[in-house]
Order: C-alpha cells, then structure tokens, then sequence
C-alpha cells in the first residue's frame, strides 16, 4: 500500500503545469469553454498542478468566478486513463474497498477529496454492463468468474444465499479466494455467496497448526494485509470467526513482558518484527493494549558514565560510553558528552553532545543568560544521576520533593539521525504545548497519542503538523506548583505522551538540548521562558484595532467599496490588508495597474483618515523574467541572496509567481541587506504601514525542487518522524539544499523565525516607526520579532472553538499577538457561525476577519443591517478595553507575562480548570465565555472561586467555583471583570487614532475585602524605542477601604496632561456611597446593582496625583 502511494505521488509530480495569468495563458479554449478540473471548494494553484491541469486567471475581473481558473487542456474523453479523468464510474460500489482490491479488479484507485467522488474506477475500455438486482439500474463492473461448484448457487439469482464473507472487509478478490461467488447487491443479501450452499468457509490454503482460539495478534490496532503480515514474519489466515486475528504470531507463547505502559517502542517507525526486534538489540513481548509497543527497549540499552561527574564553574559534566548491541538505524555515536548548567535558581540546562562530533548542528539563537552566570547559589532543583542499569537521571522539585523527569524509562539513543530520550513525568500532570498542531483539547492526554513537528504549509487539519514548531510544554503537578520544558531543536522530530505517565522525544538532527523552568506559578513559568528565548515586541496601538483582510478581492474598486460599507455602518476599522492579488502576477514588490491602479493615492486617503494598510509580501521571487523586467530578483542576484543547491546554484521552486521561483536566504546578512533594501524601495511606492510574510516554512507547489530532490541520506533519512508527507520535501525544498546557516535539513524549521528577524528590520527601515510583522511560521523566540496567525481556518464551527486552543498555546509559546481567521479562511460561512466568531475574535489578541479566494464575503458589513449593528457593538467594547490590552502587552514585552490565559494559570488549585478552553482570561482580571456551538443562545460557563461582574452593568454573577448558566443571544458574549482588579478603558470610535483623542475611563471591581488593584501604560502608540527612552508613563492602581491611590512606578519622560478621565466605575460596594470625589472635588453618580456609575467629570487626568474616594 506505502509503495503504491509514493508511485502515484510520483505520477502526479511529474505532471504539473505551471500556473499563469489571463494574459499568459498558453492553452487555447476560450473562457467560456472552460471544463473545471476542481469543481469542488478550495481550488488551488497546487491542487489543480496536482491533478495535471491548468490554472490560468481569468480575465473577467468583474466576475472572477464566472469561469474557472483549474481546468482540463482539452476534452476529457469518457474513460479514464488516470486519476485525473471526470467521468469516473466506479468499480467498488461496495463498503471495503482499498487500493490492493481495487487494483485487483483492474481498476484505477486514485483517493480525493470531492464528497461522492469513487476512489476506485474503471479505466478505459476495461467495463461490461450489469443490472443492480432489485432496481434495475444499469451500472458498470468487472465481470467476475467464481467457482460455482455444488448443486447449491451457480448464479447470483439463486434463492438460498449463505455468507460466505461474514466478518467486515469482503472484497471480490477474498471472495473468489474462497471458491464464492460475489453478487453486489442492495437489496440486503449478502454479496459473497457459498456456490454450495454450505455455510463453511472453504480451505484458501492456511498452514498452520495453531488454533483460531490460541493466535497471538501480529497487528494490533487493525490495519493488516497479507504482505504486510508475511513481511513481518507472521501467519495470514483468514477466518469467519468475530474476534480471531488473520494476522498472527507463528508461536502461542510470546514472553509477558514488563507492563505496557513502561515500555518504549524500539521500531517507531512502524511494524511488529520479531527478528527485526531482536536485531536492534530489543525484547518482543505481548501487550494487553493494542496501542502499546511489542518490541521494546531493556533495561540494558543505552549508555553507561564513565568515572564520576565532573563539576563546572556552572554545573556538570559527564562522559558517557555506548553499551548497546544493537542499533535501529546505524551511526550511534559511541561516545557523548552531557552538560548540565545551572542557569538561575529556576532554570537547569542539560544537553547531550556527540563527544567525537562536537559540530553537529545547533540552534544558532542563544538562550538568554544561559550557561554564562555561574551556578545558581540558591536552586530549586536538585539532580540526581544515576549508572546502574545504565545511565539515567532526575530532576527533583526541592520543596516538594516531586520528581519532574526520570530518564530512566528507557530508549536513550544518540545516532546521527536519530535521536531519542524518554522520560517519566509526575503522576496526573497537567500538560499544555507542543505545536503548532490543532488540538481539539488544550489538557493532553497519556494516552500513546504523538505529535510531529515540522513546519509545514498545511491548513489545520486533525492531528497534522502546522506552520510552525513548537517543543515547549508546561505542566502542572499534583500540588498546583507549574514548570516547563524546551526542546532546543530545530529538526524534524516527534513526541509521544506514554501512559507511564511519560514523554517519548524524537528527532533526526541536532542535539539533545533540554531547558526546564521550575516557576513555581504557572504565569511564571511563561515569563521565565519567555525571558529565556526573548520578549515578546510591543505592537503598535494601531494594530490593537479591528483588521479586514481578503484574499480575492481582485481589484481596487472592491476594497474600496468593502471600507466605504464599513464606514457607513460605522463598523471599526483600522487596518486594512492587500493580499497577492494587488501584486502583478504574484510578484513581490509590485502592484497590478490593471487592477490595482490608483492603490498608492487609496493607501495615503486611508491613512488621513486614521486608518492602516498592511501589505502581504511571499519569500519566493520569479526567475524567469526577461532581463530587466523585474529589477527585485536580479538585485537579490546581485547580492547573492538565495537559497542554493547542494551544487551551489540557485534553488528553484514553484510558488505563486509566474515561472520557476527563487527562495531568499534570511540566514545571510548580505540577503537581510537586500530583502530591507527593496521594502524601503517600495515603501517609497507604496506608503504600507506593516508587512504580512506568508508562505515562510517555506511553502513549495513541488516536491522540493522543479528537479526533484537528490537520492542521499539527508534528502531522505532513515526515520520519517510522525509528519504529514511521504518525504521531507513535501511541500517545501529538498533537505540537502543550502543556507549560510547549514542544510535545509537543518534550519528548515527556523526561516520563518529568520524572515521575521529580517522583515521587522526591514519594516523599521521603511517606515521608521515601531514594525509591525506577521508571521506564519514560527520558532521559540519568533514572538520577538512578529505576531502570529492560526493560518488557513475553516468556516465551521470546530475551528471556532479549537481557535482558543491556539491562542492560548501561542500565547505559552512567547507570540501573545496571535488570532484565527475571524469567520474562516476556507469555506462560505454562514451567518451564524460568522456572528458568533465576531463575537469571540474581537477579542483575540489579533482581530482580523479574512477570507480566501472564490468565497462569499465575509466583512461584517456584508450580511445587513442586524449582523452590522452587533457587529459594531461588539467590536466597540473591545475599542472600550484597549488601553487594558495595550497595558497587557506592556507587561508581555517586558516581564515575559502572557496576555490571553487560560483559567488554570489563576486558579492553578482548582483543578476543574485545568480542563476548560472554551473560555479565557485577558490578563488576570477579564473573563470571555462565547458561543461555540451551533443553535445556543446560552454559555455553561465555570466561573472560578472569585467576585465576578458583569462587564456592562456591575452585576455580580453570584456564583464561585461552580457553572453558571449566562444568557448569550446572537450579539453578545458574556464577559466578566474579576473581583479584585482595576481595568483601565477608553471611550471608543471607528479607528484608534480617533480613539485616543478621547478620555479615558476607570473600572474598579472590589474583592471580597473591598481591596483592588491595577496598572496602566501609555506612551507614543507607535515609537519605536519609547521604553528605552523613557517616554512612557506606568501607573500603579491601589484600592483600600474605598480609596484609589496611584503611583507612577516606571516612565519619566512622558506627559500625563493629555490623559483625561472621563468615566469611573466601581463594582462590588455594598451600599450607596454619600458622595464620590475624585482628587477631592465631588462627582455626579448613580448607584445600582452594587455598582457605581460616576459621571460628568472634567479637568481630571490619570497621573501619579489621582485619588478617588467613595
């Protein structure tokens, strides 16, 4: 089945067909004669490549969809020579088909995505005609010859038809093996047919004197063929008894084996060999879970110290020696070298090392502070090594005496692609992280589930591998303490959460490279981490504001007339976005003039009017311009700026412009130079405020080069990690490729974080205001330099709710500005689920509402009076909150803190938490319960052991540590401001820039001792260095015994005397107050619910001199 994957994948590479724009196209059928080769949604330049067709644009631009841009070259005829055919009959009406029956049948097998579409067909010429019995509809099949044997059924009309195929899995090729008839029918009799009646199935030749009752299963989990069976040195029988194996062990007494869940699998790359186990130096033994690993590490594997451990000015050091037998895919390193640092007080660093190859590849972005302070004086950890069976260790909590990691479950191995450590965690840990995949729970479960890393242009899909890499976790343990873990590796790798409970590592490069960060408080941990691997960028103000982006827009008038809606709503809107379709032809730093004519003067028009353009820019260029016609590559030639070949010469794609395509190396200081060079360029031609870098894993419509990838070790290694594609290149450049950094093998996963160093650089030069950068894929240290978004969502309502998960893993990641495409990417959305997603992505650290190509729009002017008004309400409160979330970022950029939270980081002894993402905390004080669900017009919303009150009015819930039952109708989401806080606001307007012209506004919700507490930050909105130069104002809110008092804790060179306060709110009194002064002179109030409202107030500012008393 594998090979015949790869062969077919194989076809379908050397068919592709480059992609081009109306004007260019070469295929001579008029528009209107078009025949569409992707009838189905989701119609890609690769997808269409894929299926061997044309993709030319179409010249309508007033109709962009009236004709389509995939289509076939010609005519396709009515049979099918191969996948790519529409008229496909199928040849496998039954349940049970695969590709071996399939092909058995003579039959073409080619798997798709178009609901109804058969994935086994027949080919040209090959078909008869037969009558369905029972209906009478003519269909097409193989003509099939059984034995027909007996005076029993000799035909498939006879009357007495016995089961010959009980079990699930019949195929006609099973059929005949048994000397049976097959007889497709719909009317409920059995398709495969005893040709004597008898109800015995006959002898296929089985030779085995095992009995059914006594087999041993060689493939537990299902999925057994008789090849892959034989190949793994097992017995195929078949057999009509439910429950029996086919595929079993040629002995009824395998060894018990040490329990399941201790064991580490020492074929991860799949397959149940005894011998193949035997030759790694491995036991084979039996399981009671068919998940758990047959062939497994002893005690014995691995390596043992040599001498004792040295001590270092910062920790340790130790020699290891290899003592294993058997390898699993050669090249183990005999001997390696650990160091183990005592960074800080709560971080400890320890890192395998080839001790005869100490130049193996490693991340090259330092750790802050690591290994360069001498040893923590005071540590919260110990360490304890140990030698016998063979070398292990652990890390131990000193306060609690909690065991963190146990490397003694086994496995260790250090070969030149493939390395492993596996350790025990503590018993009911709670574990968040490792990305970027879609996780469907926030709470991992040790349940033998994995997840592979390796960025990849891969839409959120399951359990498939995102744009980014991610190998940081944080847990936390029985007693509420928290701490995390880094993998410093940039390689293709794994993870596997075994029920020890354990954790299994994976990779095929680098060094075992391991930081853990002891906390002990869950928000601690992140700030421990994101001190370590950098501090997140303070966005500008601008880019708080709600953002509209489409991919497809496809001309200058649409934009215009999507914001000239907004604006008459008065929807609002800061930033608006152009995405490749304002290019010419794709190409970076160009503008269409057939569509796109006039953009320049639109962009300045929206800036005077407080709005922002963001413009897209793709790491891939044409090479195949005349000389002179594209300046941008031939100056990117100039400065030698590309990624290149393992020869040396320029490597070439296909992405999105015409031609072959070129990818820039970020890793190179003369290519940074030239990349910030031509947006400087442009921005003199296209005054953008921010840049978009998309594409960046890198993204690739072939296998890793127009040529193919090399056959060689790095091109494909031994292990394929537990990613999507068959090859490493899937979608992206071939491994051996080179970078000034190292192979692509290498620093694959780490140019988006190098284009997001070179890009935030570049926007500074072309701007000369703080950079604004979004990224698609990332790396630890990315949320330095950009934000993030989730990537190419669906328009239902699974993404909704799974886009928490997201926002609150990037968020622990170090990228606090990161969000889902509001209402979806892919995929007409309909009004409900988009209102409710309006609902919850104004609140998303990143708000922006985009769409692709060829679907309905989205914007949220486009579904009416209603959807606008709730929209505008919506989007108004968040414009409320902005000064608290632009406060927020400050403590993210400086401290480390995460901005959007889940529960369990506030109310870490409350273990209910642990499990909630569907809702979440802005800072510590905000609370967000949405919708998400179809058809509800009311949350289950847990509302942890605090005060907490309604966001609008002041009413408090009620309720503590239990669920509440909060009304949600279309148009609102339930939010709460938590007891004890203070939450600076602003009156809100259409864009930030009008916004900040207003005052602003205090909300004081009171705790239970009638205490609370706040900040506010302020400076420039979009300065680049105004920390640094001290034009900011931090203000510190206290509240005791009804008086607020402030004080300015940090920021002198900044003027307050702009800041006005307009508005006071305070929840939680308990009696109406006499009177409420502010700085001594009274204020008009009302009083309600508990809560104070205070009004009328003028020639007050929020400074260090503010009182409030009630």
């Amino acid at each position: 089945m594998k090979r015949l994957i790869v062969y077919l994948a194989l076809a379908v590479c050397t068919r592709c067909i480059s992609a081009y724009s109306a004007a260019q196209c070469p295929v001579q059928i008029s528009e209107s004669e078009r025949i569409d080769c992707h009838p189905e949604p989701g119609a890609s330049e690769a997808t269409c490549n894929s299926r061997g067709c044309y993709w030319c644009e179409t010249s309508d631009f007033n109709n962009p969809q009236g004709y389509p841009w995939c289509f076939y070259e010609s005519t396709p005829s009515s049979g099918c020579v191969d996948c790519f055919c529409n008229n496909k009959v199928d040849c496998y009406p039954e349940p049970g088909s695969n590709a071996v029956s399939c092909l058995d049948r003579g039959c073409l097998w080619c798997e798709s995505q178009i609901p109804g579409e058969p994935w086994c067909f027949y080919g040209e010429d090959d078909s008869e005609t037969w009558t369905t019995p029972g209906n009478g509809v003519t269909q097409t099949t193989k003509t099939t010859t059984a034995a027909a044997g007996g005076d029993g059924c000799s035909t498939c009309s006879c009357s007495k038809k016995v089961d010959c195929f009980p079990e699930p899995g019949s195929s006609e090729a099973g059929c005949a093996a048994r000397g049976c008839l097959w007889c497709p029918s719909n009317t409920g009799d059995p398709w495969c047919i005893h040709s004597d009646g008898t109800t015995n199935p006959p002898d296929v030749g089985c030779q085995t004197t095992i009995e059914e009752s006594a087999r041993i299963d060689c493939w537990p989990g299902g999925g057994a063929s008789e090849l892959g069976c034989e190949e793994a040195g097992c017995i195929w029988c078949e057999s009509n008894t439910n429950g029996v194996p086919w595929c079993f062990f040629n002995t009824t007494d395998l060894p018990p084996g040490i329990p399941d869940n201790e064991r580490v699998n020492c074929i991860p790359e799949g397959g149940f060999s005894p011998a193949e186990c035997e030759s790694r130096g491995c036991l084979f033994a039996s399981v009671e879970s068919a998940s758990a690993p047959m062939c497994y590490f002893p005690d014995s594997y691995g390596y043992k110290m040599v001498g004792q451990p040295t001590e270092t000015t910062t920790g340790y050091m130790i020699s290891l020696v290899r003592v294993s037998a058997g390898s699993l895919f050669g090249n183990d390193a005999e001997n390696l070298i650990l160091t183990v640092d005592f960074d800080t007080d709560y971080r400890v660093h320890w890192k395998f090392i080839d001790a005869d190859n100490v130049d193996r590849f490693e991340v090259p972005f330092p750790i802050n502070d690591a290994g360069n302070g001498g040893m923590a004086s005071n540590p919260l950890y110990d360490i304890v090594f140990d030698n016998e069976p063979t070398f292990s260790f652990q890390i131990i909590r000193k306060s609690s005496g909690a065991i963190l990691w146990d490397t003694s479950l086994g496995g260790l191995t250090f070969s030149d692609q493939f390395l492993q450590i596996s350790t025990y965690v503590p018993p009911d840990l709670t574990v968040y992280g490792f990305g970027e995949t879609e996780h469907s729970k926030l709470k991992h479960s040790f349940d033998w589930s994995a997840w592979g890393m390796y960025a990849r242009d891969q839409p959120p899909a399951g359990v498939g591998n995102l744009y980014g890499v991610h190998p940081f976790y944080i847990g936390i343990e029985q007693d509420a303490n928290s701490h995390g873990v880094l993998f410093y590796n940039a390689a293709a790798q794994d993870i596997t959460f075994s029920p020890a409970p354990g954790l299994i590592y994976r990779t095929i490069g680098g060094v075992l490279d391991f930081y853990m960060f002891l906390g002990p408080e869950p928000n601690t941990v992140i700030e421990q981490y994101n001190q370590a691997i950098g501090l997140p960028f303070l966005p500008p103000y601008w880019s708080l504001g709600f953002q509209l982006c489409r991919y497809g827009y496809n001309s200058l008038d649409k934009v215009k007339e999507t914001v000239a809606r907004m604006d008459a709503y008065g929807i609002p809107l800061d930033v608006q976005y152009g995405d490749i379709d304002y290019m010419d032809e794709q190409r970076d730093f160009t503008i269409s003039q057939t569509n796109y004519n006039g953009l320049p003067n639109y962009v300045k028009e929206l800036q005077a009017g407080g709005k922002h353009y963001v413009i897209i820019l793709d790491p891939c260029l044409t090479a195949d311009d005349p000389p002179g016609a594209y300046p941008p590559y031939e100056r990117g030639v100039a400065a030698d700026a590309y990624v290149k070949n393992s020869d040396g010469t320029d490597a070439l794609g296909k992405v999105w412009p015409p031609g072959d395509s070129v990818f820039p190396d970020y890793s190179k200081s003369s290519a940074n130079v030239w990349w910030g060079n031509e947006c400087e360029i442009f921005h003199d031609t296209l005054p953008f405020d921010g840049i978009w870098i998309d594409m960046n894993e890198p993204a690739n419509f072939v296998t890793g080069s127009t040529t193919g990838c090399s056959d060689n070790n790095l091109n494909y290694p031994p292990y394929h990690p537990l990613i999507w594609g068959d090859v490493l290149a899937d979608k992206t450049l071939c491994p051996d490729m080179l970078h000034d950094a190292g192979t692509h093998y290498d620093t694959h996963n780490l140019y988006g974080y190098f284009e997001s160093v070179a890009t935030y650089d570049a926007a500074y030069q072309s701007t000369g205001k703080r950079p604004f950068v979004v990224s698609r894929s990332t790396f630890p240290g990315s949320g330095k330099y950009s934000a993030h978004w989730t990537g190419d969502n669906n328009s239902d309502w699974t993404d909704l709710k799974n886009s928490i998960i997201g926002m609150l893993e990037f968020n622990m990641f170090g990228i606090p500005y990161v969000g889902a495409d509001i209402c979806g990417f892919n995929g007409n959305v309909n009004q409900d689920l988009c209102a409710r997603w309006m609902e919850l992505g104004s609140f998303y650290p990143y708000a922006r509402n985009h769409n692709g190509l060829g679907y309905s729009e989205q914007d949220p002017a486009a579904f009416g009076d209603l959807f606008a008004a709730n929209a505008k309400e919506v989007l108004e409160i968040r414009y409320t909150m902005l000064p608290y979330l632009y406060t927020l970022f400050y403590h993210a950029h400086t401290k480390g803190t995460g901005v959007v939270r889940p529960l369990s980081f506030e109310f870490t002894s409350d273990f209910t938490t642990h499990d909630i993402d569907e809702q979440f905390l802005w800072g510590d004080a905000v609370l967000f319960s949405p919708v998400v669900y179809e058809g509800v017009t009311s949350v289950d919303a847990y509302m942890p052991d605090a005060r907490w009150f309604d966001f609008e009015f002041g009413e408090e819930v009620g309720v503590r540590g239990d669920y509440a039952n909060l009304a949600a109708p279309v148009g609102h989401i339930p939010i709460h401001i938590r007891g004890g806080y203070v939450i600076p606001t602003q009156k809100h307007a259409v864009n930030t820039v009008q916004s900040t012209k207003l005052p602003f506004g205090l909300i004081i919700a009171l705790d239970d001792t009638g205490s609370a507490a706040g900040s506010f930050y302020w400076d420039g909105l979009d300065v680049k260095d105004s920390i640094q130069n001290q034009e900011y104002v931090l203000l510190d809110f206290s509240v005791q015994n009804g008086v607020l008092t402030t004080s300015r804790t940090a920021g002198s060179n900044f003027d307050t005397s702009s800041l006005q306060l307009g508005s006071l709110k305070i929840f939680g009194v308990n009696g109406s107050p006499s009177s409420v002064k502010i700085n001594g002179q009274p204020v008009t109030f009302s009083y309600s619910n508990n809560a104070v409202e205070a009004s009328g107030i003028t020639g007050q500012t929020l400074s260090e001199s503010l009182v409030i008393e009630w």
